[in-house]
């Protein structure tokens, strides 16, 4: 509904007026009346109408000085002013004055109600703007935290500058100073443990509840601006408004950051490290100390869980002497994987990771990428031994497998898990393809066993060695290679001898024997009778 006032000296025209049409129907509703600009004034403030209806020619205040006054009142109301008086300069003043429209006495209703129709109309589309300006303002309000987070990433990735953000989007208000600029990375030491130990098992909340409590640490003594890296870390942008030495400032931030690793410890259960970069006077710099931040938590891999880095203390390990890759452990952890040595396996890949991280101290992105390259080399004997398949292959897992280990201690455990994955797998393969070589042997012996064949001629069909198939074939049988020939022999003869007239002779001949004595003594010391004798055992 619209609320509308007239405002007439005379109460004839104010009643001819209201009584002129049923106004409800056209949603508009008259909430007062007044007989003159000054009794108008105080139902304007009082009922603050859309519409006003005025005579011109008023004792105390006329239509003019009360459509200026209402409007700064009212500023969305539409005044419509009517006159008995053809007058121009009247009409001029009151449109600069800020009237709606200006109808001369005596007019039709219909001409009065075409010109509130049309008052109703801009009215509503005024609405309809302010209604799109409220919705889109708070539409900018919602969005301001995640347009904030957008454009400091922006900032430090070096894609903007501070001062082109703050030009561009003043309204995102960063909390970010004139002086001392650094960046702080807050990352959880164990991920996989946060599920088991944390109050809070969704991850995306629990860094939520981190933010909170390293906003209500530095509100009071820094600038600061959080983002939630990608790689689930919080990379905190802190700043001050003065100046204070360098070194002062170091121990504040790292007082600071004590206390963030220790509420967020006793809060929440869940151990973090915390990685501080350079600070800098100038803003420019802001994304430097941010990677730097990143680089100096990683060093947690030599300091241990609840580790505070300064990039400072770490930067020495760009001049160390490079780190020598022990081959020779590779190799000897390669061949006890070939030859099944599970456990010398896993203490080969112990020594390894050793021996680089006792003898010299790679930064940990390059300890990490020398424990990629083991798996790679283990992975590429894999395929050359025929031996590997779709799971084991993926790097790329195992690259971020790899990344998730966050300490020595972790990594070597990854590590040496995997080895005794591996070394096992291979054995169940390898063990796997032994009983399919014992079986390609025997089907070869059984079917050939009429013909005079020796270990090498079984040996040959399996592409080994005679020695390496002959001690193959006895740890899967417990029989020699030729004891086994030649128990398939003396069951053929029996056969042959129980179902059959031939001669001993031809017995001897048909299963590989061009001997016929030297058949006969075999068959009596596995059956315990001659062959003749086994056939007059045998029923008619």
């Amino acid at each position: 509904m619209y609320k509308m006032i007239l405002v007439d000296d005379s109460e004839r025209v104010r009643t001819g007026l209201k009584m002129s049409m049923d106004w409800s129907k056209h949603q508009i509703e008259i909430v007062g009346e007044a007989e003159d600009g000054v009794e108008a004034m105080e139902l304007i403030m009082d009922k603050k109408p859309d519409l006003i209806i005025s005579d011109v020619l008023m004792p105390h205040m006329n239509g003019l000085e009360l459509t200026e006054k209402a409007l700064c009142i009212v500023p969305h109301a539409k005044v419509i002013l009517l006159s008995g008086y053809d007058n121009f300069p009247y009409v001029q003043t009151a449109i600069r004055n800020g009237a709606f429209d200006y109808l001369l006495k005596p007019s039709t209703i219909e001409e009065l109600f075409a010109i509130i129709e049309k008052a109703k109309q801009s009215l509503e589309q005024e609405r309809s703007q302010v209604k799109d300006v409220v919705q889109l303002r708070q539409q900018l309000l919602h969005s301001i935290p995640v347009l904030k987070e957008r454009y400091l990433r922006y900032l430090l990735s070096g894609q903007m500058s501070l001062l082109d953000i703050r030009n561009r989007c003043d309204y995102l208000d960063l909390s970010i100073g004139s002086h001392l600029f650094a960046c702080l990375v807050v990352e959880i030491d164990d991920e996989d443990a946060v599920a088991q130990s944390a109050r809070i098992s969704d991850k995306q909340l629990l860094l939520f509840a981190f933010r909170n409590i390293v906003e209500e640490l530095l509100r009071e003594q820094l600038y600061a601006e959080i983002v939630e890296n990608y790689d689930n870390q919080l990379i905190v942008i802190v700043s001050r408004a003065e100046l204070m030495e360098s070194k002062y400032y170091l121990e504040l931030l790292q007082a600071i950051a004590r206390k963030i690793k220790y509420y967020i410890q006793t809060y929440y259960k869940v151990s973090v490290s915390i990685g501080i970069g350079g600070i800098y006077d100038e803003p420019e710099w802001i994304p430097e100390s941010s990677k730097q931040a990143v680089e100096a938590v990683q060093y947690r891999l030599y300091s241990g869980k609840e580790s505070i880095v300064y990039i400072g203390d770490v930067t020495y390990q760009a001049s160390v002497e490079h780190t020598v890759y022990p081959y020779d452990l590779e190799k000897r952890l390669c061949l006890a994987l070939k030859i099944g040595d599970v456990h010398g396996a896993v203490g080969y890949a112990r020594q390894f990771l050793r021996a680089i991280v006792d003898d010299f101290t790679p930064t940990p992105d390059h300890l990490r990428k020398i424990c990629l390259q083991l798996v790679y080399a283990l992975l590429r004997q894999l395929i050359e031994w025929d031996l590997s398949d779709g799971n084991i292959m993926e790097i790329t897992a195992l690259d971020e497998q790899i990344k998730k280990r966050k300490t020595i201690e972790q990594l070597e455990m990854w590590l040496l898990h995997y080895v005794n994955d591996l070394a096992h797998s291979i054995e169940k393969k390898m063990q796997q393809r032994h009983v399919s070589i014992v079986q390609k042997a025997i089907s070869f012996m059984e079917s050939q066993y009429a013909q005079d064949i020796s270990l090498q001629d079984v040996a040959d069909v399996v592409y080994l060695t005679p020695n390496y198939f002959a001690n193959l074939f006895k740890e899967r049988t417990n029989e020699t290679v030729l004891n086994f020939l030649a128990d398939i022999r003396i069951n053929k003869a029996k056969q042959l001898l129980k179902q059959s007239d031939l001669k001993i002779f031809d017995i001897s001949s048909q299963v590989g024997y061009t001997d016929a004595k030297y058949f006969g003594q075999v068959f009596r010391k596995r059956v315990g009778v001659t062959p003749l004798e086994y056939r007059k055992m045998q029923p008619n």
